[in-house]
């Protein structure tokens, strides 16, 4: 290695050992065989120690991998020794750029910092340090439009880049539940353009280097054909989409993560009894338009907060949402309802997160017959029928102990009764 290259490695060294190292980028290739064409090293903290993380780019795919400090200065090392004709280091107290000659030879360029700061590595567990971070290069939100080419967000994609990032801590909070001896089977039930799909995917196989079986499932075929056109560019493997109803659709292999986002109305109600009825250990939804309680809400007593139009609404969407997440839970799920986005950025915003507790203790059937008579007293209150989501878990047998005389249908016969639905149960 030349004076410079010599001087480079040392830069790197010393804000390695002093722990001010920001980032370090490669790039340039130097010989065409090579296929990465760039390399991006940031230090990450996980579980209190910090990393190195090494994010390698080719053409078409991006592959992480976390590193020692002793592992990342032999690789840099080498990295310096003719595989790239460009390097950037950035660290609190400085930055240097290198680039390499033709004739083997560093030519540098150094860039002080006035005010040094003391280094904060980027951590996995903090909600402002993304899991995906905005600056280097993501293929897929390259794909999608979120990111330009270099890695940098969009001003106008940045709210859906923030709303990715915050899906993805929901995955990150639960993955411990999911399988580890064997790919975690993945369903993503009206994934649209797939940007969560696809983001559920990278965060699985390349942050948390799980392998998984993801399918999208969508009834627009054109919508479907455009995921599957950049999943083959990428060459992602094990994802997968098709066109299909969620109402119906039988997996080949039971999920043990159910995705639902934005599906309308009782669409929602749906996936929730689908997943269920599979013993889906995590479900994660997203509902959205919740007109049924508002077309059959009559009488209130809590008038005046169901007279006016825009307050009977937000009161419906909170309602129908609450007595979802007790119904999950009377089915034998940890039921959470977790703000998905800022106010500001949709209204759309509450995520009902939803996970299987085990089987057989007397604390869950306790849970189960608590949230069942919860939820059918706030409906007494209402003077509602049962909604969507009960009347299927009901119809699919899964709703035990009801109370009897749960509820009253629209004909005001009971419901426990109605035809289709299981025998009540005192």
């Amino acid at each position: 290695m030349s004076d410079q290259g010599e001087e480079l490695y040392q830069f790197l060294r010393g804000s390695v050992r002093s722990g001010s190292l920001r980032k370090a980028v490669f790039s340039g290739q130097a010989a065409p065989s090579n296929p990465i064409i760039r390399v991006d090293v940031r230090p990450v903290e996980i579980r209190g120690v910090v990393v190195y993380q090494f994010a390698s780019r080719t053409k078409t795919q991006e592959f992480h991998c976390n590193r020692t400090a002793d592992e990342l200065l032999s690789e840099c090392r080498r990295l310096l020794e003719g595989d790239f004709r460009n390097v950037r280091l950035e660290a609190s107290d400085g930055q240097i750029e290198g680039n390499l000659s033709k004739n083997g030879h560093w030519a540098l360029r150094r860039k002080s910092v006035a005010r040094p700061a003391d280094p904060v590595p980027e951590s996995h567990n903090a909600k402002r340090n993304y899991l995906i971070p905005d600056g280097i290069p993501c293929p897929f939100l390259i794909h999608t439009g979120v990111m330009s080419p270099d890695g940098t967000v969009r001003a106008t994609q940045f709210r859906k880049f923030r709303q990715i990032n915050r899906f993805l801590e929901f995955i990150q909070d639960i993955v411990s539940v999911l399988p580890h001896d064997r790919p975690i089977q993945v369903i993503d039930f009206g994934c649209g353009k797939s940007y969560l799909t696809f983001a559920t995917h990278y965060l699985l196989t390349q942050v948390l280097q799980r392998p998984c079986q993801i399918l999208g499932l969508d009834r627009r075929e054109d919508v479907v054909a455009t995921c599957n056109q950049i999943r083959e560019e990428l060459k992602l493997d094990g994802l997968s989409f098709q066109t299909g109803e969620i109402s119906g659709f039988c997996p080949e292999v039971s999920p043990d993560l159910v995705i639902s986002l934005h599906a309308c109305d009782t669409a929602t109600d749906d996936a929730l009894a689908q997943s269920v009825q599979w013993g889906a250990t995590v479900i994660l939804a997203v509902p959205c338009c919740q007109h049924e309680m508002n077309q059959l809400l009559q009488g209130s007593p809590l008038s005046p907060l169901t007279s006016y139009g825009i307050t009977r609404e937000r009161f419906c969407t909170l309602a129908t949402d609450s007595m979802r997440a007790s119904l999950m839970a009377a089915v034998g799920y940890q039921s959470q309802v977790l703000e998905f986005i800022d106010m500001e950025h949709t209204p759309k915003n509450l995520l009902l997160r939803c996970v299987r507790r085990p089987a057989g203790k007397e604390d869950r059937r306790l849970s189960e017959q608590s949230s069942l008579l919860e939820l059918v007293g706030f409906r007494r209150t209402l003077n509602l029928p049962a909604l969507t989501l009960e009347r299927r878990l009901s119809e699919l047998g899964l709703l035990k102990d009801r109370p009897e005389n749960s509820g009253l249908n629209a004909a005001g016969s009971d419901f426990g009764t109605a035809a289709g639905s299981p025998e009540v149960q005192s």
